[in-house]
């Protein structure tokens, strides 16, 4: 979450400051041990209490835009609402719960997050994947000590959580501060080794450039798995996350492209259509180089709506940094080996989105806009999304739900003035948005 603040942020933003970085990284350390040995007094309980209350608060914001969404919408909607609900009512200290239910739904969360990390780790055999299962077999052991009440009892769980999360978020910025010291003027953040997992660290030092704001529209196109195929099995998950099968067993893992109207697309797919039979699907997912294929750039949006279909989704943005995603297609566009998994049409786009959006928010007054992204559930939500892509696989459902959450935290109404509106002003803005839509 940190290095994703950090990113929208931009580094030459950061850059200037970076001895500030492993101070306050040294601070978030302290403050994550201080709530470590601290659990058993409830000194510290108001800033769970405050945490769980912006998450609630977030929860009914987003429940009284639902009925001015689009229909497609709302059922979306209503699922995050929920799950900010639930989940700040969890980290409160709410009357009637001693923390079992917490600790019984945290440790099935882990459990289940631990056994889904093994099976993608052994079926997708990414880099490093031995790593990725030995992390999350320490996972499940944690799980299973949760849900047993030993060592630590049930009410004690959310704030140990939150000490981890404070002390690998204060070892984060510490690292990042640290190698921000190093970065050469004008270079992009993802040079940074921390942001090593993925290919994307040849792209030099980028030409001082500012975000667009409303002189044009940077676009992300999804087909969705079930949207590329006729009549799919329903299998609402798999479907969403990893591919969909018709009636006659065909294989669609969908499509993700994204456009820089007039002249950038970045849609890559492989030269030679790949067999999607469920046969041959499995060895498909491995990400070694044996799965590596020749590939081919699209050239345009148009030309490949007109041989293949409309896509099914869209994400709109209009806060980027041009010199970035240019500076990024330069370099990128070099090499058209295509992996389904290691580098598919979404490993292209999120990557490409990422550098779209660098340094996209908080410019002028940086740490003004680190804290308040951090106090942000959609950027939250956006690490969580982008964790699972990292270190699993991007498919096109993955990102279009991480760019929904980055068009949220780059262009919501709290990171400019329009924050302090009451929620009135807001849904008036809403019923204003609805008008216009019924127009």
């Amino acid at each position: 979450m940190v290095r994703l603040a950090i990113l929208l942020i931009g580094t030459q933003a950061v850059k200037r400051q970076w001895r500030l970085l492993p101070l306050l990284g040294a601070l978030w350390i302290a403050l994550g041990a201080l709530v470590f040995l601290d659990v058993s007094s409830g000194a510290l309980a108001i800033a769970t209490d405050v945490l769980g209350g912006l998450f609630v608060v977030e929860s009914v914001l987003v429940l009284a835009s639902v009925w001015a969404s689009s229909r497609r919408a709302k059922a979306p909607l209503v699922a995050r609402a929920l799950a900010f609900l639930l989940f700040g009512l969890m980290i409160m200290d709410v009357p009637f719960d001693h923390g079992i239910s917490d600790s019984v739904l945290f440790g099935l969360v882990f459990c289940a997050d631990g056994l889904l990390r093994i099976a993608s780790a052994w079926v997708v055999r990414f880099r490093r994947w031995p790593v990725a299962i030995f992390a999350a077999c320490i996972e499940i052991v944690l799980a299973v000590l949760i849900l047993t009440d030993w060592p630590w009892p049930h009410r004690y769980v959310i704030p140990y959580c939150m000490s981890v999360a404070l002390i690998i978020s204060g070892l984060t910025l510490v690292r990042l501060g640290l190698q921000l010291r190093n970065l050469p003027a004008g270079a992009s953040i993802t040079e940074l080794p921390m942001f090593q997992s993925r290919p994307w660290h040849s792209r030099g030092v980028l030409r001082d450039g500012e975000q667009r704001v409303g002189e044009g529209e940077l676009t992300l196109y999804v087909w969705t798995a079930t949207g590329s195929i006729e009549s799919p099995v329903p299998r609402p998950v798999v479907n969403r996350y990893i591919a969909a099968v018709d009636r006659n067993g065909v294989v669609s893992t969908g499509h993700a492209a994204l456009e820089l109207h007039p002249d950038v697309y970045i849609s890559l797919y492989p030269a030679v259509d790949i067999d999607h039979s469920p046969d041959d699907f499995a060895r498909l997912l491995r990400a070694g180089t044996e799965n590596d294929v020749p590939g081919r750039w699209n050239e345009t949006h148009e030309i490949e709506v007109a041989n293949w279909r409309a896509p099914d989704r869209r994400v709109k943005f209009r806060r980027y940094n041009e010199a970035s995603l240019r500076r990024f297609w330069l370099d990128y566009r070099q090499d058209s080996t295509y992996n389904l998994t290691s580098r598919s049409c979404s490993t292209a786009a999120s990557l490409a989105l990422e550098c779209a959006l660098e340094g996209s928010v908080g410019h002028r007054h940086p740490w003004r806009a680190f804290f308040l992204l951090l106090l942000d559930p959609y950027l939250w939500l956006a690490a969580m999304l982008r964790h699972r892509g990292v270190t699993m696989a991007w498919t096109p459902g993955l990102v279009l739900d991480y760019g929904r959450a980055l068009k949220r935290v780059v262009e919501r109404e709290h990171l400019g003035r329009t924050n302090r509106l009451p929620l009135r002003l807001r849904l008036q803005g809403a019923l204003r948005q609805r008008g216009a839509r019924a127009a």
